[in-house]
């Protein structure tokens, strides 16, 4: 289902982006169409001065807006114009046209009736050419060629690029219609340019000069950053407010001035009310402006970063000395009621200076997005024209060297006096040669990428599939390895060192690019450290920048100020955790000395979330690993315990005649606390003992040998009363052994020659005694002695005996056995114990033992053995 989801996103993404080209490639026929006409007309004005004439007047909507070279003749404003050279007049084209067409006599002939006057008046407008209308004819052509060829080709290209490099962020599409806007601030002619060409021409220049004031406001509360304020509710209402006060207020112009263009009649109405809206406009846009230039101000003194503060103040700086002269200078041609025409109110040197100050907007925002990678298209640089004709010349060096070598070959082959087996050798060294030259081919190409930086162009590519990778790695030095170093590649990083906290201190666990791993210490307490914890982002290092986190945080050290310096670090990338900071990356400057960009840092801080996942994961894997090791390192020491234990249990039975006796024992863990012993006494007697250790495991086994020892000792001095010695024995064991620690035990002495049996039980099972005289089958309870072992300093046991007869069976055992639990949590218990028991007549000692243990088994039906099991069998013959 995720491969599902993650390729139905990435389907839309794709559709997406599709829509955002063919839009893209729509705008940049229909612009870059438009520009070309424009430089066809001013070229063909410069080459071509004569023949190309000058507006002797302006007409909007039928009627003469300015009388120009006309009112030498008569013209006035306000005059209707009702035919051009003759033919009638319907739309501006007819101006456009006629001016296009040569003009012998120098005039062009116009009709007009004035209003209130029924009468037409034919006149001759005297025409001047573009020549003869410019005195200073070199600074004019430079101005033409500055404003309207070489600006809005440069606007177009740096829009159209950035929207092609990013084409889903938004931000990229905004400096694209800002820039379109840009480039139609002054109008040019297009009637001239024939039908339905012109209409989509005034159109296209129409809506994106309206749209520049509207742009203007959006860039300059979004670029580079959103404004910090931009989403109060005041905000939103200035930025509202304006976006529909300059769309309603443009709508008129956009309307008549399209439909003008070929039937004025159809808006006349319109444009005779249109005059307050055209006012309300122009007063909308000084306020768009004036809203932009606020906003960069504002967010350039608020800036934390410096790299924000440059990039702001260069563009403040850059839009204030090109655009504030022309702003002034229209408020002065509209207080003066020029309508705009600012060629009336300042002279030729200032208009020429205010006009190519134009140029420097573009210019500066080229510089900031570019330069300054405010929008991070670096990418630009690594694909302008150095890299495309390094690429291409790889590309044509390939071609000309593939043909060669396949007509060598082919000229080899096809000659008659080369036999046979050197024509297939020739045809097969040329198909190697170029596969090699492919292979070299994309050697040079990848040379040329590194030459050229070009794998920054695919760095979200490559941290992105880093980001994937990491959650792989389960192993610390190798994952910090290889995060640094891809980082290192992918942004041109030469230092970068890892610090992990290791339970203790943050100390570099990986150092790339050093001489030798930096001695630095950060405490877990550091200011650095609980800066990186609370921000849980990246944080620049501006080492210079008294307003930095490095100087604002008044409990950050001189030393730590020293140690970051040490480090080189220009940013600090924090590696989290879900309560706690793993540790942090510290990121040198980049070979190119740009700063980390939104793109980087939004990369980055992906990457340092999959990084810490994976240390997580890796200590986890670590402690697994540990307490693995440790486990087989404890089941190893338990066996030997357990071979120990085993060492302790009888290994060979003194001889005792007229006795078949056996012992067994089985641990419910790897060592118990259950006892068995046979000891060979004097006088040909024998010791049995079978004990039972409170608890299980280690503990339980170290109080069996502590009994085990005990007993011996005590057996070893000899006694005429048992009682005597097991409260011997009572003793030892109660002073090595801690409060709770006890033992039931058991303990008898069989006397061969006189069949004779003396014990003490201490708490423990009462051993069964199975009667055969006489098939009777009666079964006695060896019950007399006293208290556990262990439990109490002292306490007087008391000594039991009985006389065993030949075909009598003792069975002596540990409650493991007869408490033996199936998986409905039932007891075996004695009762079954003893029916088994019963039907072991005639086995010997050993085979009984084995047939009670499988009994307990069958019983317990594969339930888990949950204590010792153990079982001494004496068979009297």
């Amino acid at each position: 289902m995720d491969h599902l989801a993650t390729n139905r996103r990435m389907i839309r993404s794709a559709t997406h982006q599709a829509y955002a080209y063919a839009a893209l490639a729509i705008l940049l026929i229909i612009a870059a169409g438009y520009q070309t006409l424009v430089a066809r007309d001013i070229f063909r004005g410069i080459l071509h001065s004569d023949d190309v004439y000058l507006e002797p007047f302006a007409v909007s909507a039928g009627r003469i807006d300015d009388a120009g070279a006309g009112a030498a003749v008569g013209l006035r404003k306000g005059d209707l114009l009702l035919a051009v050279e003759g033919v009638p007049y319907t739309g501006a084209h007819f101006v456009d046209e006629a001016l296009a067409r040569p003009h012998s006599d120098g005039k062009l002939t116009v009709t007009v009736r004035s209003p209130g006057e029924s009468e037409n008046r034919t006149l001759r407008i005297p025409l001047t050419s573009f020549k003869a209308g410019n005195v200073n004819a070199g600074s004019n052509l430079v101005l033409r060629l500055i404003i309207f060829v070489l600006m809005p080709w440069f606007c177009l290209i740096l829009g159209f690029w950035v929207a092609a490099v990013r084409p889903r962020d938004r931000l990229a599409w905004l400096l694209l219609s800002l820039m379109l806007g840009f480039t139609q601030i002054l109008g040019i002619g297009t009637g001239a340019w024939g039908p339905v060409i012109r209409d989509v021409a005034r159109a296209y220049h129409l809506l994106a000069g309206n749209f520049w004031g509207i742009a203007m406001l959006l860039f300059g509360m979004y670029f580079p950053e959103p404004f910090p304020n931009q989403g109060r509710t005041f905000w939103k209402w200035v930025k509202w407010g304006l976006i529909v006060s300059l769309a309603i207020s443009a709508l008129p112009e956009i309307v008549v001035k399209t439909i003008d263009v070929e039937n004025y009649a159809a808006v006349e109405w319109l444009s005779a009310r249109a005059a307050p809206f055209y006012a309300a406009n122009q007063a909308f846009n000084v306020i768009a402006v004036s809203v932009f230039f606020a906003s960069i101000f504002m967010k350039g003194s608020m800036a934390v970063s410096r790299d924000a503060k440059r990039r702001l103040r260069l563009l403040y700086l850059g839009s204030t000395i090109s655009l504030l002269p022309v702003c002034l200078v229209v408020m002065v041609s509209l207080v003066r009621g020029t309508g705009g025409d600012i060629g009336k109110v300042v002279p030729g040197w200032l208009l020429f200076t205010v006009l190519v100050l134009l140029f420097l907007f573009p210019l500066t925002l080229a510089y900031t997005i570019v330069v300054q990678r405010a929008m991070d298209v670096s990418v630009v640089i690594r694909q302008g024209l150095q890299y495309a004709l390094a690429r291409s010349g790889v590309r044509a060096l390939q071609f000309i060297l593939i043909v060669a070598v396949v007509l060598t070959a082919t000229l080899l082959a096809s000659n008659p006096k080369i036999r046979l087996p050197q024509k297939i050798e020739a045809v097969a060294l040329g198909m190697a040669a170029v596969l090699w030259m492919k292979r070299g081919a994309d050697w040079l190409r990848g040379w040329t990428d590194r030459r050229f930086f070009r794998d920054a162009y695919n760095a979200e590519q490559i941290l992105s599939e880093l980001s994937d990778k990491v959650r792989t790695i389960v192993e610390t030095q190798p994952l910090l390895a290889t995060v640094s170093h891809r980082i290192a590649e992918s942004l041109h990083v030469p230092r970068i060192a890892a610090l992990i906290d290791g339970s203790g201190p943050y100390r570099p666990a990986y150092a790339l690019g050093y001489p030798e791993t930096p001695a630095v210490v950060f405490p877990e307490n550091a200011a650095t450290v609980r800066q990186l914890a609370e921000a849980g982002e990246p944080m620049r290092v501006y080492a210079d920048d008294p307003d930095s986190w490095l100087y604002r945080r008044q409990d950050l050290s001189d030393e730590e100020r020293r140690q970051i310096e040490q480090l080189g670090a220009e940013l600090l990338l924090p590696l989290p955790a879900k309560d706690h900071l793993l540790g942090f990356i510290s990121l040198g400057p980049k070979r190119s000395e740009a700063p980390y960009t939104a793109s980087d840092l939004r990369l980055l801080k992906s990457l340092a979330v999959q990084t810490g996942f994976a240390l997580e994961n890796a200590r986890l894997t670590a402690t697994v690993a540990r307490e693995v090791a440790q486990r087989e390192k404890l089941n190893r020491e338990v066996e030997i315990a357990r071979e120990v234990q085993q060492r302790l249990f009888p290994q060979k039975l003194p001889p005792v005649p007229g006795l078949d006796y056996s012992g067994a024992c089985r641990p419910a863990l790897g060592v118990g606390g259950d006892y068995y012993d046979f000891l060979a006494l004097p006088e040909g007697r024998l010791g049995v003992a079978v004990g039972d250790v409170s608890g299980k495991g280690i503990a339980a086994a170290l109080m069996m040998a502590t009994l085990q020892a005990s007993l011996r000792g005590e057996a070893m001095r000899g006694s005429e009363n048992l009682g005597r010695m097991i409260a011997g024995v009572n003793r030892l064991v109660f002073d090595a052994s801690t409060a709770n620690r006890y033992a039931t035990f058991f303990y008898a002495e069989y006397d061969p020659a006189r069949r004779a049996l003396l014990y003490v039980n201490a708490g423990h099972n009462p051993p069964m005694l199975f009667r055969r005289c006489g098939g009777s089958g009666a079964v006695e309870r060896l019950e007399v002695g006293g208290t556990v072992i262990g439990l109490l300093e002292s306490f007087p046991f008391q000594q039991g005996s009985v006389t065993i007869d030949p075909g009598d069976l003792l069975v002596a055992y540990t409650d493991g056995v007869s408490e033996a639990m199936n998986p409905e949590d039932e007891e075996w218990g004695e009762a079954r114990m003893m029916e088994t028991l019963e039907r072991c007549r005639g086995l010997n000692a050993e085979r009984i033992i084995e047939y009670v243990m499988a009994g307990a088994d069958a019983f317990a039906s594969g339930a888990p053995q949950h204590d010792d099991m153990t079982l001494v069998v004496l068979n009297v013959i």
